[in-house]
């Protein structure tokens, strides 16, 4: 569709986009102590595609001089929710380049084009960084034809190392995994049923068993061949801690600026009880049986594994989790732990 006199061209994007959203990724990055560029490179169009089962990803196009002014949109996958198989949406990717970042009009044209085509989703989220104090005031600012943003509460995403082998660990023998997303994860909101969606990239089971049974498991999810984290300057402490041997101390190590962060996903955590010095060893002992820098997991607030990861030797961040919603259409609020995989955030 255009508009405004048909300067502005807004349409889903195509692989032939990727280099004018890849130009938008690499302009922008997170601030805060650290400074960290969001990438998803070589082709950003093939990483939307592969975190779910469709994607809704727009493209606004400057058709004065063929410059891509935005892009954003929706992965929709197949969730649990309050038990169910339920299609959501998860709005990703949203930014603006530099010199358009003012032109509130084009965005709100953008939602109501994104609304007709996850009509058939149950459910619509996204997450902000907690530094992204812009988008925080846009989105929660209510606008004429744009949806609201209804906070939901505090995600943390958790990177860590401080390998040590303490336990015996099998690889790569999922058996009883399958009754477990049954009885454990399908009982939390928002946790993928495919645990085999590409977005995960290359993936390494982990877990200990007691007589049999799995008592703690993960995967461990190699995206870098879709997604990229670059270390882009330090700050304020950040950039004295980066000086120091902080992995003799059981924090992960600070990259160098400018480089590639080389990193791995923990998604699908499984932690008998709950139980803290479990988690500690059995994250550590993984970290140790792999060759990551860091490790990353999320959690949502009320997710008690996260009081777990509060106690070991991390360096974290925060999000924003939000309801979105359309018009008079209420919020839709999951009951219980909500089991959101940063691994396709």
């Amino acid at each position: 569709m255009n508009f405004q006199n048909d300067r502005y061209t807004l349409r889903f994007a195509e692989p032939s986009d990727d280099a004018g959203i890849r130009a938008i990724f690499e302009s922008g990055s997170f601030q805060g102590g650290i400074s960290v560029q969001y990438l998803r490179n070589p082709s950003p169009y093939a990483s939307f595609c592969a975190d779910g089962e469709r994607n809704h990803i727009m493209v606004v196009i400057d058709n004065s001089n063929g410059v891509t002014a935005a892009v954003g949109g929706a992965v929709v996958r197949t969730e649990y929710v309050n038990g169910k198989e339920e299609l959501c949406a998860y709005l990703t990717g949203l930014k603006i380049h530099f010199d358009y970042r003012k032109r509130i009009g084009f965005i709100a044209k953008a939602y109501q084009f994104l609304r007709e085509h996850i009509a058939d989703c149950t459910y619509c989220y996204t997450t902000i960084l907690d530094d992204n104090a812009e988008a925080i005031a846009l989105l929660e600012k209510p606008h004429r034809n744009m949806p609201k943003y209804h906070y939901l509460g505090h995600y943390t995403t958790y990177c860590f190392h401080g390998g040590k082998e303490i336990l015996s660990l099998e690889t790569n023998h999922t058996e009883g995994f399958g009754a477990l997303m049954q009885s454990h994860f399908a009982k939390q909101s928002h946790t993928p049923v495919a645990y085999d969606c590409k977005g995960f990239g290359d993936t390494t089971f982990f877990c200990l068993r007691e007589q049999g049974e799995i008592i703690a498991c993960c995967f461990v999810c190699d995206q870098q061949a879709y997604k990229q984290y670059k270390l882009c300057s330090y700050g304020g402490m950040y950039r004295v801690l980066s000086k120091l041997p902080t992995k003799l101390l059981g924090y992960p190590a600070f990259p160098k600026a400018g480089h590639c962060i080389h990193y791995g996903v923990v998604s699908y955590l499984y932690i008998r009880n709950q139980d803290p010095k479990l988690c500690s060893d059995f994250l550590r002992t993984v970290a140790a049986k792999t060759d990551f820098a860091l490790l990353l997991w999320g959690g949502f607030e009320n997710n008690p594994l996260c009081k777990a990861l509060d106690r070991m030797k991390t360096v974290h961040y925060g999000s924003r989790l939000y309801s979105v919603v359309w018009g008079d259409d209420h919020p839709q609020i999951p009951d219980g732990v909500l089991g959101i995989e940063a691994a396709l955030l």
